[in-house]
């Protein structure tokens, strides 16, 4: 009776343990709340704004190159043109990049979601039938946080574009409309 006694408690241990990938789990919850944290602040900014900057920018420079066409300027003339030219380059793919990043966070959320409920309801099996242990949970947790680390990256990447694409753009736009029209306006006769 002893020994039957000792083998119940000892599978109840076993079966009571701790679940496969719990350790994981304070550090898929932080990575979890980092990415909303990221994501809310990146949600507000104003991502609506860059493709009508891009479009005005883009105009201005076309305007400013068939205003320019034929004549030579030089570097120190040439920098508003520049400087609006870069700013083009920010706002170019900032949609494409909101698009991207957003669905990413919204990947994110839920894999890592997912991981954690795997890990807390004690999965045995994945979503395609493999088997779910120790090394299967680490893995899954260290490809999971090095994305959530690489996507925060890149939300702050895209706000520092976005913020620099837009910084004082009708200011550029007028330095740079002002600098070809007074490049190419002949100067004005003096009275003899």
């Amino acid at each position: 009776m002893t020994g039957r006694l000792c083998l119940f408690f000892l599978v109840l241990l076993t079966a009571c343990g701790p679940k496969p990938g719990t350790r994981h789990l304070a550090a898929l919850e932080q990575a979890l709340h980092q990415v909303d944290s990221a994501a809310a602040v990146y949600n507000q900014a104003a991502h609506d704004a860059a493709g009508p900057a891009h479009a005005r920018v883009d105009s201005t420079l076309a305007i400013v190159e068939a205003r320019l066409q034929g004549f030579a300027v030089n570097l120190e003339q040439g920098k508003p043109f520049s400087r609006l030219d870069e700013r083009r380059r920010m706002l170019k793919r900032q949609p494409g990049r909101h698009r991207r990043i957003s669905q990413e966070i919204d990947r994110t959320r839920r894999q890592i979601g997912l991981l954690i409920e795997a890990i807390v309801d004690g999965a045995k099996v994945d979503a395609l039938g493999e088997p779910i242990d120790t090394a299967y949970f680490r893995q899954a947790a260290e490809d999971e946080l090095r994305i959530s680390s690489h996507l925060i990256e890149e939300m702050d990447i895209a706000l520092d574009f976005l913020e620099k694409g837009l910084r004082d753009l009708d200011g550029l736009i007028h330095r740079a409309d002002s600098a070809s029209i007074a490049l190419t306006t002949p100067p004005a006769e003096s009275p003899i």
